[in-house]
Order: structure tokens, then sequence, then C-alpha cells
């Protein structure tokens, strides 16, 4: 279950979802920041014929709870509940994202003169390039079309014969964009830059590549990261563009993911279950800090110290990410510690911390040792409104970075 979406804060769905420690909203544009498989929305909702237009519009199926239940939900059609116009579910969807409702209505709804026109007039092709004049105008990382389009021309401005991008996944790098024929030396510069986290830029001294470089530059955004490439590129005007590019949309793509995942946080798409450097943590505080300032939702950064050997450390958390929900983040700082960034109520850690202890008590008894918790510490700070946002960026950042940083509580 991926959100929770009601009409007020006191609402029944609401409460629950709060005590069970799922996301949830009060704010209709929530549902277009993520990709649902299925909408429940109930027959009594005074908000369905808005809900299930902006559903409509976004491609989302929406069936009603007792439907889901009796499990004839896969055998509905993917089109509204109520019987309205498809024009006047658009204008519910335009309005639920901001408009106003009558100069909506106006354009939605056809004048039903004799003389009007309602066959839309073809368009015809401008027959011109789409030239990038600023980094208002470059494609986001899910616009593989427009990026293509747009490396092509850094490539011819700068003389490049190949240009990449590459983000991280689940496994490996996976590659994104590819223009022009495979280059070996690029490969492994962009193998490097991943795994050193720092520009790799060389230069050919003589034969047919003297005066040419190639370059891989790794990037950061709140969501991913990952690598941009070149090769052959013309070093007396070009290889220094890369790279001032590339740290440019870097900051343009961190301001635009922020803007994205802010208002869903922890609701993140092409989020893996694997731990996260010390500074995609960072990042993740940040977001965790909006969000509770945009609508409260509560968050927690629990670090974990336990006393065993470091292979048992180990050992715990190579299976600590199948026992974390998907919403969770964590990292691993220091041998025997674990930092853990939680969404709910400040209760909502217990259920895990249980299981936890369960899994430590199974890894000191596979080491030897004695089954138990005893000396495992948690020491946890909380962000339940926006004035604790300081001492909770202060102290978890503190902790990610290996140090020590007081906490609010420690058990």
């Amino acid at each position: 279950m991926r959100l929770v979406a009601g009409s007020r804060h006191d609402d029944a769905g609401i409460r629950l979802a709060e005590l069970c420690g799922l996301p949830r909203s009060v704010d209709l544009a929530d549902l277009t920041r993520e990709i649902f498989d299925l909408a429940l929305v109930s027959e009594r909702s005074p908000r369905r014929t808005q809900v299930e237009g902006l559903l409509l519009a976004l491609g989302t199926p929406s069936v009603t709870p007792q439907a889901f239940l009796s499990g004839e939900g896969g055998h509905l059609p993917a089109v509204p509940a109520v019987e309205a116009p498809l024009a006047l579910h658009v204008v519910a969807f335009e309005s639920t994202v901001g408009g106003n409702i009558d100069a909506l209505l106006a354009q939605a709804l056809p004048d039903v003169a004799d003389e009007t026109r309602t066959a839309p007039e073809p368009v015809a092709p401008s027959g011109r390039s789409i030239e990038i004049q600023s980094l208002e105008d470059f494609p986001s990382l899910e616009d593989r079309r427009g990026l293509e389009h747009a490396l092509t021309g850094l490539m011819q401005e700068t003389g490049a014969g190949r240009a990449e991008i590459h983000l991280v996944g689940p496994d490996a790098l996976e590659t994104l964009i590819e223009v022009g024929p495979t280059d070996g030396l690029l490969k492994g510069l962009v193998q490097l830059a991943d795994h050193l986290g720092t520009p790799q830029v060389v230069g050919g001294l003589v034969g047919a590549q003297e005066g040419k470089a190639w370059g891989a530059w790794p990037f950061r955004t709140p969501q991913r990261r990952g690598v941009v490439a070149a090769a052959g590129i013309d070093r007396a005007r070009g290889w220094s563009t890369w790279e001032k590019t590339v740290d440019d949309l870097r900051r343009s793509w961190d301001r635009l993911e922020r803007e994205r995942a802010g208002p869903a946080f922890p609701m993140l798409p092409d989020q893996h279950p694997r731990w996260l450097a010390p500074q995609d943590l960072s990042a993740r505080l940040d977001l965790a800090v909006e969000r509770n300032r945009r609508d409260g939702l509560r968050f927690a950064v629990h670090r974990l110290t336990f006393p065993g050997s470091p292979e048992s450390v180990g050992a715990l958390c190579d299976r600590l990410p199948g026992q974390l929900r998907d919403t969770d983040c964590m990292a691993h700082p220091s041998a025997q510690s674990v930092v853990l960034l939680t969404a709910g109520a400040p209760d909502a850690f217990s259920h895990l911390r249980r299981r936890l202890l369960a899994l430590w008590d199974e890894m000191c008894h596979a080491a030897g040792g004695p089954r138990s918790a005893e000396g495992v510490t948690d020491e946890q700070v909380s962000l339940i409104c926006p004035a604790d946002s300081p001492a909770f960026l202060a102290t978890a950042r503190a902790w990610i970075a290996g140090g020590g940083g007081a906490s609010p509580t420690a058990s």
C-alpha cells in the first residue's frame, strides 16, 4: 500500500494509516507524484468524481473496496464508476492540480450551437529541431529521447565522438543513454568514476588521438547517482565545457527531484532496497524535513550500536535489508553501528526493533556466542514538528558521519 488519501486529517482512514505507519495525505495532488497499479475509491466518498477523474487522466485503474475484496476488480475496465461526462472528469482533474472551475468548465464543455466546430484543427509540423537554450530546457532524467537529442548537440559543439549517461541500478551501473560508437577507454573511466566518486579525465598525447580528451563525471541527486561521460572531445575547447555542463545539470536535476520527491517522501520511484552512502542518506534527511514541514508526517533516525564482533555485525547487515520496509533508509557508517531513517508515529519502530534484535540473536548464536540482545543500544532523534529540524539534522548527520552527537532519547 503506497498511499492513503483522505479529505481531512481526522478521517478514519487517515488516522488508521497513521497508526499503521503508512504514507498518507489530504492533498489530491500527491496522486500525481507516483505511478500506482490500482486505486480503491469508496462509493461514499464525497470527492469520488474528482478522484476518479484525476486517476483516469493519470491512467490509473480504480475500483471500489467491495469489488476488490470480491475479486471483481481484475475484470473491471479502468473507467470512472461515477457516470459523468468525460469533460467533467477532466475539469475535476484540473481543479485538483489548480485552476478556476468556471473557466475550466467553459473550456471543457463545448458550445452546443449548430455552427460550432468541435473537430480539432490539424497541427502542421514545423520541421525545426529542438534547441537547448538554457538548463531549464534541458530534459529530465526520465526523458530519454530528449536527453539523446541534447547530448548529440553537445557532442557536435565539443567535437566528441561518443556520449553516455549511466545510472546506478540495484546491482550495477545501467546505461541510460548512449550516442556514438562503443569506446573501451570510456567504459573503464565510467567504472572508475563511479567507484571513486571523483571525475576522471585523460588526454591523448600522440598519434591520431593527440589533442583529444576522454572524461567521466559522477553526479548525485536526492534519489539517484550516476555518471555522465564523453569520448574523443576536442581537448582545447571541449572537456571543460562538459565538466561545467555536468555540474550545472547536477544542480538542475537535484532541484527538480527535490521539488518532486519532497512532497511524496519517503515514497520514491526507483528506490532500491540497498545500503545508502552517507551523503545519500544525508540528502534523504532534507526530504524528510521538507515533508514534515509540508504536512506534518513524522520521522525518526535511530542509531543502533551492536557489541559483537565486526563479522557478526557484517552478517547482520547482509540480512538487514530484507527486514525493512520500502520506505526505510539505512547506512552503515562504522563497523559496529547502523543508522536508520524511518517514517511514521514514534512507536512505529518498535515492531522493526523486535525483528532486528531477534535477527541479532541468530547472528550471535551462529558465531558461537550466547543468544542475547543485551548491550545493543538504540539512540533516537525524532522529527515531530518543523521546530525539531535543526536538532534532528545536526544529530542525524553526526551519526551518519560516524561521530557522536547527543540525542534526545537512548535505550
